[in-house]
């Protein structure tokens, strides 16, 4: 019985190393094509996340309001790339977790400036925040990324006197109407 023994170099499997470096470069350039593009998604998602939140926010307020017959207030603050919320409980007694005592609902939101706001918005027992004597305007708040440079990264929320809610996308440093 003969054994034969192979050392050829071509028949072994493998990768030289020149081809290593070849994918790894080409995987390189692939990366750095696609990051703008996910850095951008990631600000786009984080504008609609704070979006969303202040909406649903201000939706649970004005319903909270309506069931329980009472005025029912939302706090905001603002302070350079951060703002807070969050709705009062009429009868104090809400034990929220993540929230101070007294709170319905609070959230702590980070990179996004908001502008254009009153301290507090009341909705009243009928779901309003004017009554029909007062000044029959829209409450409009304006959400922005710190770093804001796309056409999805400003927000536009308009709270009508009627309590109805709604919400836009802006260029940004845009004031135009949705």
């Amino acid at each position: 019985m003969k054994i034969k023994h192979i050392s050829n170099a071509r028949n072994a499997s493998g990768f030289t190393l020149l081809e290593l470096i070849i994918v790894l470069a080409v995987m390189a350039i692939l990366v750095s094509w696609g990051f703008p593009s996910l850095t951008e998604s990631m600000k786009n998602n984080r504008m609609i996340a704070q979006n969303n939140e202040m909406v649903a926010m201000l939706q649970y307020a004005r319903s909270e309001a309506i069931r329980r017959n009472t005025s029912v207030e939302v706090h905001l603050s603002a302070s350079g790339t951060e703002w807070d919320a969050y709705i009062d409980d009429p009868d104090n007694m809400a034990d929220v977790e993540g929230c101070a005592l007294g709170q319905l609902r609070c959230s702590e939101n980070d990179r996004v400036t908001m502008t254009g706001s009153p301290a507090i918005i009341t909705f009243n027992n009928r779901g309003y925040i004017r009554d029909f004597g007062e000044a029959w305007t829209p409450e409009t708040l304006y959400l922005e990324h710190e770093s804001c440079n796309g056409a999805n990264q400003r927000r536009r929320i308009d709270i009508m006197p009627t309590g109805q809610i709604s919400s836009c996308s802006l260029a940004c440093g845009s004031t135009a109407g949705c």
